[in-house]
């Protein structure tokens, strides 16, 4: 690292604007970030700055990446410089190439901001580990040229073994230094006493020296001693020295551990895993072999809120779990890099996807348990990418391909989210980097509205607010389901900008309403990467303010699901938005599983009933109880209830009779632009 706190970074990338993007980026995550545009520049500029890591594009004019990481470690001396490759290819002859000329790590393009921040900090951190690791052995070395020796002189014909002065400090698990090969003997293990005297033997008789090391017993552990030896001429006596080398060989150990596991969380990392998978693979012959990845959704969102410290605990935590998970089915588990984890596990019975679903739901069950972490407690997502040899694949590398790319076909389900890899996965996976980019586009252009659905009234039958909505209207394929893009928007780390121009948008609307004669409460959802936003209260207060709406005519929406990640750092932010005049919602209520007595304690102004518990009112008795107990509560706790999906009059009629307060959906309206809103509200006028 950099003497200072700010790390340096290296940036070669031939492209501008991503240049521009990621040096701006990490500029803001408090990184010293130093650019070149092709790869001797890179190298030039490494050479004079020295930088801490360095990102390298691979495809430049002048010098390409691969030759400028391979020149990179030809000139390195004492330390090793994290170099992570930039890709557009996530081809495994590109990958191997990349690790053959010395790089440490990849990450494919489109580059995800906030994945990239991840694994520079894991990469950093573990280049320090490596500094402290040699700067330790140098230590070693050091002591052992200076001080660590212990010399000795042995006569043959008298069975002495004399030592000088500082032998006792030196074997100091002995009460005494040996006096005579018999005595030392007794303290050498007893595998290696051929050993010893055939050598000293040797050299007695034919003037031979020796090299070699043996094992000393201790009372509470067994030493590791080198041992060299020569003759004397002149007194035909053998001399020699010793030195304890056991602190030496458990760090030769531990870097040879380390290069084959992940240094947080203890597990084998991706190199040691498809070793253990390919011997797997060779030994079995009538099973199916799982590979499973598993990933941590938006592990960056907990790290930035709760500090980095808390996700690295919330990884060792889920690496022990998934180490027991692997211990029980005799398979093996692995950390990738980030949030990723990779499995692999063996079955006796046929593939059937809906069955392996059911089966591995099961299994994965204990990992969607509340975690608990200084005092708070986290729900975690998890996205499952799954592949199978040998009817996928029979080879390590392609089946974790294969589960890989099934992990980022990321079809959302819940907390659990299971994709099985399909051979015309490829064709989708393009899909979906096509459309990344429009959506990074869609942004820049500011293809985005919002529209604006009525809530009614039962009481008054008056529309009394709305729901804002955003929808993205694309040049060419025109309205795209929010289904679709808004996750999208989430995982590409460009829901905070435009959740902020959300909130502004909003404001800036309602009062321009409120100048028309128009007075409506204004309905606002948040997202959970706002949610995790330490300064989301500033944010929303500053909307408010510049717009010139009062604070009590906003309604601030979060699902049941976001509220209960973290229920006690939820309850403060709901509680100061309460203080400042905000009006607080809880959307899709009744679909999770959270505890009822929990979501008591958040400060409500609004419940809203999930359109999953309206859709089969008139039919299903017991969705008409639910809804009963909901309002019912409500109304003792002072909480209005807004039922959603309101499509028919029958389901207006049920959920007034059950004790709803407002209703919303389409048998009011279906969601409208500003203007189709206003021209909406002088028709109801009118009526």
């Amino acid at each position: 690292m950099a003497q200072s706190d700010q790390a340096t970074l290296l940036l070669v990338e031939d492209a501008a604007e991503i240049r521009l993007l990621l040096s701006v980026g990490l500029g803001k995550a408090g990184y010293k970030v130093v650019q070149a545009k092709n790869g001797q520049e890179g190298l030039d500029a490494w050479v004079e700055h020295h930088p801490d890591l360095v990102l390298m594009d691979v495809t430049m004019p002048v010098m390409d990446g691969f030759e400028a990481c391979r020149l990179i470690r030809e000139q390195e001396v004492h330390q090793v410089t994290p170099i992570l490759m930039l890709t557009g290819s996530d081809d495994m002859a590109s990958i191997n190439r990349a690790f053959e000329v010395g790089a440490s790590d990849f990450i494919t393009k489109p580059i995800n901001l906030p994945l990239l921040q991840q694994r520079i900090r894991y990469a950093l951190r573990d280049a320090r580990r490596e500094k402290e690791l040699r700067h330790a052995r140098n230590l070693q070395d050091s002591a052992r040229a200076l001080a660590g020796l212990a010399f000795w002189e042995y006569d043959p014909r008298t069975d002495r073994l004399h030592w000088l002065d500082d032998a006792s400090r030196l074997l100091h698990w002995l009460s005494h230094p040996p006096t005579s090969l018999h005595e030392a003997l007794q303290s050498v293990h007893p595998e290696d006493h051929a050993r010893l005297q055939t050598l000293l033997r040797d050299t007695i008789q034919h003037g031979s020296k020796f090299d070699l090391e043996l094992r000393s017993l201790g009372k509470e552990q067994t030493y590791l001693l080198k041992m060299l030896g020569q003759q004397d001429p002149d007194t035909r006596r053998i001399i020699g020295a010793v030195q304890d080398i056991t602190a030496l060989r458990s760090l030769e150990h531990q870097a040879e551990y380390l290069s084959h596991h992940d240094a947080l969380t203890g597990l084998p990392n991706r190199k040691l895993f498809l070793r253990s998978l390919e011997e797997q693979l060779q030994a079995t012959t009538h099973r199916n072999t799982l590979v499973l990845v598993i990933e941590v959704s938006r592990l960056h969102q907990i790290s930035d809120a709760l500090g980095a410290d808390t996700a690295d605990q919330l990884l060792t935590l889920l690496s022990s779990q998934l180490q027991h998970l692997a211990r029980n089915q005799n398979g093996s588990v692995a950390r990738l890099e980030g949030a990723a984890f990779a499995l692999w596990l063996n079955t006796s019975t046929p593939i059937d996807p809906d069955q392996l679903r059911s089966q591995l739901t099961e299994l994965l069950q204990p990992l969607l348990r509340q975690w608990v972490i200084d005092e708070h407690e986290l729900l975690l997502n998890l996205t499952v990418g799954i592949s199978h040899a040998p009817e996928q694949a029979d080879k390590p590398a392609d089946l974790l391909r294969y589960a890989q790319r099934a992990l980022r076909n990321r079809r959302r389900d819940g907390q659990l989210t299971l994709n099985l890899y399909q051979p015309g996965e490829v064709d989708q996976l393009a899909h979906r980097l096509s459309l990344e980019n429009e959506l990074r586009r869609a942004v820049e252009r500011q293809e985005f509205t919002l529209v604006y659905q009525p809530q009614l009234d039962l009481a008054s039958d008056r529309v009394v607010g709305v729901e804002s909505l955003l929808r993205w209207n694309h040049p060419e394929k025109g309205q795209v389901s929010p289904a679709v893009f808004i996750p999208l928007l989430e995982e590409l780390s460009l829901i905070q900008p435009l959740g902020e121009w959300i909130l502004h948008h909003a404001c800036w609307q309602q009062q321009q309403w409120q100048q028309q004669g128009y007075s409506l409460r204004m309905g606002i959802n948040l997202s959970p990467a706002q949610f995790a936003q330490s300064d989301l209260l500033q944010q929303i207060e500053a909307a408010a303010i510049k717009a010139g709406v009062q604070t009590s005519g906003i309604k601030l929406e979060i699902t049941e699901s976001l509220a209960m990640r973290d229920p006690a750092a939820s309850i403060r932010l709901l509680h100061d938005l309460r203080d400042r005049g905000f009006k607080i919602a809880i959307d899709d209520f009744g679909i999770g599983f959270s505890s009822l007595e929990y979501l008591l304690k958040f400060p409500l102004d609004s419940l809203k009933i999930d359109r999953a518990f309206v859709k089969d009112i008139t039919r299903g008795r017991s969705d008409r109880a639910i809804i009963k107990a909901l309002t019912s509560m409500c109304q003792s706790l002072g909480i209005s209830t807004i039922a959603e999906g309101v499509e028919d009059q029958r389901q207006r009629d049920y959920v007034d009779a059950l004790g709803a307060t407002e209703i919303q959906g389409y048998l009011i309206s279906r969601p409208l632009p500003s203007d189709e809103l206003l021209a909406f509200m002088s028709q109801r006028q009118q009526d």
